[in-house]
């Protein structure tokens, strides 16, 4: 399953920009969940994220962590990480990094 997660706040220009360039990608890739978190009122889940700037944008394949936008992000460069996303096969990033590893 992949999953994005964007990290907003209320009161961010940038956020809303990078709203503006989501709009309507939910329907390119509708077997990809999307979740908008504003971390003034979700605190705690930007914590557990790891997040302390607006806009973030985070791509999950499988619950593993496969791209990290911070800051505004492309139309393009988001389709492109969410396809790689889910290319992935379940187990590869451990598979990769066991052969780095050696």
């Amino acid at each position: 399953m992949t999953e994005v997660i964007l990290f907003t706040q209320e009161t961010c220009g940038a956020c809303a920009t990078q709203r503006e360039k989501n709009e309507g990608i939910e329907d390119e890739f509708p077997d990809v969940e999307f979740r908008e978190v504003d971390i003034r009122n979700d605190l705690e889940t930007a914590e557990e994220y790891g997040v302390r700037k607006t806009p973030t944008t985070l791509v999950y394949a499988n619950g593993e962590r496969t791209a990290e936008f911070i800051g505004i992000v492309d139309r393009d460069e988001l389709e492109a990480a969410i396809e790689s996303a889910g290319q992935q096969s379940p187990g590869l990033v451990h598979r990769l990094a066991s052969i780095i590893r050696g």
